[in-house]
């Protein structure tokens, strides 16, 4: 798989440049605030997960997915919400914790590709 169908599946561009009407300024701020957002969101997800905290982990997931869909990463915010879902409905999610790192991941590759 070349670079460029990484980029387009991670981010959509198209979708950030409407909700920031193209003004610069505006999306590196959105960036930043997603960076911050990101390590703060991450490591309580890691942490609810690991606690088998489930309550706590839909709330950390639900935040962290309208700071994902600030800076258009929306497949990512569509797998949490999968999770998500699952999780609201009492359901057993398979290899949670690994689904979890996988997106961690995503979510870090995605704000690198953001910053760059």
């Amino acid at each position: 798989m070349n670079g460029s169908n990484n980029e387009t599946s991670l981010i959509d561009f198209a979708y950030l440049q409407e909700i920031t009407g193209g003004d610069a300024e505006l999306k590196s701020e959105l960036i930043s605030m997603f960076e911050s957002e990101t390590v703060i969101q991450l490591d309580s997800i890691r942490a609810n997960c690991k606690s088998g905290d489930l309550d706590m982990l839909k709330q950390s997931i639900h935040k962290y997915r309208s700071s994902l869909f600030s800076v258009g990463l929306l497949n990512t915010a569509a797998k949490y919400k999968e999770i998500e879902s699952a999780l609201k409905r009492n359901e057993t999610v398979p290899d949670l914790a690994v689904q979890l790192a996988d997106l961690e991941l995503e979510s870090n590759a995605g704000l690198e590709l953001l910053k760059s």
